[in-house]
């Protein structure tokens, strides 16, 4: 009995010292084999990494080329998605779909809440007007992408100032409308053009 222990422990032994070398052997042999894989794989990964950026940087300048395009067509809508009065008013979202400011090639077509009143608490509103004049209408094209801005009177005794910010690689836009009388109001949204 004893002659059986001792020999079962020899060959637990001998298994643990022969079988790491036997492991750590074959690892080196694998990973001398594979040694140039590595390196064509990083070669295919960097090659395929370089076509999706020229690609992405293609869909880009397209998508600026669109956005510049649209805004000089002068026929586009601004659709807001939240808006808040200046200088410290509670972000609102808008959920509203009817809600644009819309430019067209003789006139614009406005729909957007806003805010009356000279103290808090300021009155919600809707300006649902149709311009046919833009006084002042001027589009300038800036590093980042456009400056619109345009004055009205919208039938009635106040002056409105309509300033709208378009980032050509974002397509993020934002409209700032200020007014004589009432405290200016943001409103953040996109642009789509208008076929």
């Amino acid at each position: 009995m004893k002659k059986a222990l001792k020999i079962t422990l020899c060959g637990l032994l001998a298994a643990m010292v022969v079988v790491p070398v036997v492991v750590s052997n074959a690892t080196k042999e694998r990973s001398a084999a594979t040694a140039v894989a590595p390196q064509e794989r990083e070669r295919e990964l960097s090659e395929k990494h370089r076509q999706r950026i020229e690609r992405r940087e293609a869909r880009q300048a397209a998508y600026e080329h669109f956005l510049d395009s649209t805004i000089l067509s002068h026929n586009y809508r601004f659709i807001p998605a939240s808006f808040n009065v200046e200088p410290a008013g509670g972000m609102q979202m808008i959920s509203n779909p009817q809600c644009e400011l819309a430019i067209y090639s003789g006139y614009a077509d406005i729909f957007l809440p806003y805010y009356t009143g000279f103290v808090p608490p300021y009155r919600l509103k809707l300006i649902n007007s149709i311009i046919t004049v833009l006084n002042g209408y001027t589009a300038i094209q800036t590093d980042n992408g456009w400056t619109i801005t345009f004055n009205s009177w919208l039938y009635s005794a106040n002056d409105y100032t309509f300033t709208l910010y378009v980032n050509s690689k974002s397509g993020s836009a934002q409209l700032n409308l200020s007014s004589s009388f009432y405290p200016s109001t943001s409103y953040w949204g996109s642009i789509m053009a208008v076929y």
